[in-house]
């Protein structure tokens, strides 16, 4: 894992993403890790002990690849097939976002996909009333494929261990970005109920999934 991510794990404020809805929405909600670019987040929190070993994770971790930046993510049980982007920080420390209802945003402080820890991808549940390219993340099941392709032509499968939705005010931080001992997804969206008010939804999708070997 990266030395700055895990830095950036260790000390930076709430993870939130904007633009669900619209250039102002906010993705992923309040926790700890680093910060997303839009809405205000939640309260901010002191990070915990990183753990060592994600509850997902399988027994016997694959080992992991060398760095390649993804390309594309192709997501058959939801018909998405999509190109990839990558999330920087903005210069107050909020991540940056996809500009556009379509594009995976790769956060590029992660590991990239197939590379030992969490790879974290981030898409829009809706944009500017359009469908995002998680519109139906949280259809997804355990076995579902997910498959990675990277810069350098490997493709990198995945399959998926759990799905669980968080309250925004509640989100696992830990969990979903500490360091694991073998090469995982993080795939976020939002999720549950949205306050036209502030154009935020009240939770976030999670999904867990692992490398597999050939």
């Amino acid at each position: 894992m990266r030395t700055r991510w895990l830095i950036l794990f260790v000390l930076a404020p709430a993870m939130c993403l904007a633009g669900c809805a619209g250039a102002d929405e906010e993705l992923i909600g309040a926790g700890t890790g680093p910060r997303v670019t839009g809405e205000p987040s939640g309260p901010s929190t002191t990070m915990p002990a990183v753990p060592s070993v994600s509850p997902t994770l399988a027994p016997t971790a694959p080992a992991g690849l060398s760095s390649s930046k993804p390309v594309q993510v192709d997501i058959s049980a939801l018909g998405v097939s999509e190109q990839t982007v990558d999330l920087g920080l903005e210069p107050d420390g909020t991540m940056q976002v996809p500009t556009g209802p379509a594009p995976v945003g790769w956060f590029a402080e992660s590991p990239t996909p197939g590379e030992i820890g969490p790879a974290v991808l981030a898409g829009h549940l809706t944009w500017n009333g359009v469908d995002g390219v998680f519109r139906h993340l949280q259809t997804l099941k355990p076995g579902d494929e997910i498959v990675v392709t990277r810069a350098d032509g490997s493709r990198p499968r995945f399959v998926v261990t759990e799905v669980a939705q968080y309250s925004k005010n509640a989100f696992p931080t830990a969990r979903v970005y500490a360091n694991t001992p073998g090469p995982q997804l993080r795939l976020i969206t939002c999720a549950g109920d949205y306050n036209p008010g502030s154009h935020n939804y009240s939770d976030n999708v999670v999904v867990y999934a692992t490398m597999q070997t050939a």
